[in-house]
């Protein structure tokens, strides 16, 4: 009988998650064919889940966190580092299949807004993941998390003058114009941008974690359909006045 690990779920094609693993799951890890298991948490994963991970070689990546102390300057549950480097995994298709082992459950609500999930949307399934786990600290930090403050990768839609060079080009400052859009993933211009808030990502982080290739298929999509309803709302706003 195959169990799966605690609290199991789909996040999308190729990324699971779970709370935690232990060896009456390995059976049915083993059908998902892992490539990767990112583990975010204070402990690492058992001896037990290492060795499983080796003997069907899938790469282990221990994203370990602090104690939490919460305070007015120290109210992150997950310090910046681990969400940056956990959403370079994320976002690269060479480390999928991957799964996610979040005991606090707060990556995924990271994960859903950067892929624009309302935060209702975000808090129910929370909720329904953390099951009797859940905790309003962790929902308000999901809530207060700031994405810009992150290096990921920018895209926006070619104008009709871009649109005319057909095919995928990238030029010296890591752009990639490609299918109707361009995708910045490398600092080509030294990782600052006119809505930085601060120079968090010119001075710590790296977009070149997050090559352009590698970029899921889902990711494109959902960032795709964001701006072009951005640019619909932004267009009726114009013309309607409204």
């Amino acid at each position: 009988m195959l169990a799966p690990p605690e609290l199991f779920g789909i996040v999308e094609e190729n990324i699971y998650r779970c709370t935690e693993v232990d060896a009456l799951n390995f059976p049915f890890l083993q059908t998902l064919s892992l490539n990767t298991i990112l583990s975010i948490g204070h402990e690492k994963p058992s001896p037990a889940v290492e060795l499983f991970a080796r003997e069907n070689n899938i790469i282990v990546t221990h994203m370990q966190l602090p104690a939490w102390k919460i305070s007015e300057e120290e109210w992150k549950l997950l310090p910046d580092a681990v969400v940056q480097r956990s959403l370079s995994y994320v976002l690269n298709m060479k480390c999928y299949p991957l799964l996610i082992i979040d005991l606090s459950c707060t990556f995924i609500g990271v994960l859903r807004k950067l892929q624009h999930w309302n935060l209702s949307s975000i808090i129910n399934e929370y909720r329904e993941m953390s099951f009797d786990r859940s905790q309003y600290l962790y929902e308000l930090y999901i809530e207060l998390v700031d994405l810009t403050k992150f290096s990921i990768p920018r895209l926006r839609l070619l104008d009709a003058a871009e649109k005319n060079n057909y095919g995928q080009t990238s030029n010296k400052n890591g752009v990639v114009k490609t299918d109707g859009l361009a995708i910045e993933t490398c600092n080509g211009d030294g990782g600052r941008h006119d809505d930085d808030r601060d120079n968090v990502a010119s001075t710590q982080y790296d977009l070149s974690l997050f090559p352009v290739e590698s970029l899921p298929e889902w990711y494109i999509e959902q960032e795709r359909m964001w701006l072009e309803d951005k640019l619909r709302y932004t267009e009726a706003k114009r013309n309607g006045g409204g």
